[in-house]
């Protein structure tokens, strides 16, 4: 009895039917002069993971400004007192999740 059926042979290099998509308008060319906010999701590592991020961003742009902040619960969307004083201290945002 054969373990293995061999009817067909799929190729792992796979078909798309995806379109071209284009990225919407940059605000920013650079982010040399930028307040950049962190958001992390409060799970384990998120914060670190994101700290470190702003540490190269720090090292590679002139930032004005790194702004941190986590959401209370990683299971729900940010309350939208965070997401106000994101907007209020932040021209860019980056947020991640960790585990």
């Amino acid at each position: 009895m054969a373990l293995l059926q061999t009817e067909a042979i799929l190729s792992p290099e796979g078909t798309s039917n995806a379109g071209n998509y284009h990225l919407a308008p940059r605000r920013f060319t650079t982010l040399d002069g930028v307040r950049l906010g962190l958001l992390g999701n409060s799970k384990l590592n998120a914060d670190a993971v994101l700290l470190a991020i702003g540490d190269l961003l720090k090292e590679r742009y002139a930032l004005k400004s790194v702004y941190v902040r986590s959401k209370p619960n990683f299971g729900k969307p940010a309350p939208d007192e965070i997401v106000e004083d994101m907007l209020d201290n932040s021209d860019v945002i980056v947020t991640g999740v960790g585990d």
